[in-house]
């Protein structure tokens, strides 16, 4: 809070819980052989298979995006010689846009042993594909957040709201979603639903009040 000579400045915040429409999941292939070349194959192939599986179990084209592949020297210390290369290791990683119904689990876990140990299930994230609603919401209860307190601070100071000279807003960034473990998608089966639970949409505004 700031009070100016003839004015006064809050901050107020407001929250809405919100139930997210689709879930995004991260899936890491990567794939170790003694050459650039076999693990290229051996990465791609793993690609490649955990493609054409989500095509089969009607996950668009649209759906998914992959970063290109990225290759790292695997190396060791050997006496008498220093560090040496034993081998290559090739990875890339590949995001994938999923509804929430009955189906989701099977296709994660079909994915998994698709790629078999070429493949890991970094986490999921639950997304609100249209959080204006929520987000109107938040700022309703974050402009009567910011008002309760300046009518306070006014009282306080003996003087009483006026006209709004100066409005800012502000977007309260939460912590991540937790990710879900991959053994635990591994383990998964046709009756272990996915629930999307609930997700925060929280906005923060900044007023100010000249004061009577």
């Amino acid at each position: 809070m700031t009070l100016a000579a003839d004015t006064v400045t809050v901050t107020g915040q407001g929250t809405v819980s919100t139930t997210p429409d689709f879930f995004t999941i991260s899936i890491g292939i990567e794939a170790a052989q003694p050459t650039v070349r076999a693990a290229y194959s051996r990465a791609s192939e793993a690609l490649n298979a955990v493609n054409s599986k989500l095509l089969s179990l009607g996950v668009g084209r649209e759906a998914m995006s992959s970063s290109s592949l990225d290759v790292r020297a695997d190396t060791r210390w050997q006496d008498g010689t220093g560090t040496v290369v034993t081998g290559y290791t090739v990875s890339s990683t590949l995001t994938v846009s999923l509804r929430y119904d009955a189906g989701a689990q099977d296709i994660i876990a079909a994915v998994v042993d698709t790629g078999n140990n070429n493949v890991r299930l970094h986490g999921m994230t639950p997304v609100v594909s249209d959080p204006s609603a929520a987000q109107d919401e938040a700022r309703a209860a974050a402009w009567a957040d910011a008002r309760r307190a300046a009518e306070v601070y006014a009282q306080l100071s003996g003087r009483a709201l006026g006209p709004v000279s100066q409005i800012s807003e502000g977007i309260v960034h939460d912590s991540p979603p937790r990710p879900m473990k991959a053994r635990a998608v591994m383990a998964m089966d046709s009756s272990m639903a996915i629930e999307p639970g609930q997700s925060d949409v929280a906005m923060a505004v900044q007023v100010t009040w000249l004061l009577a």
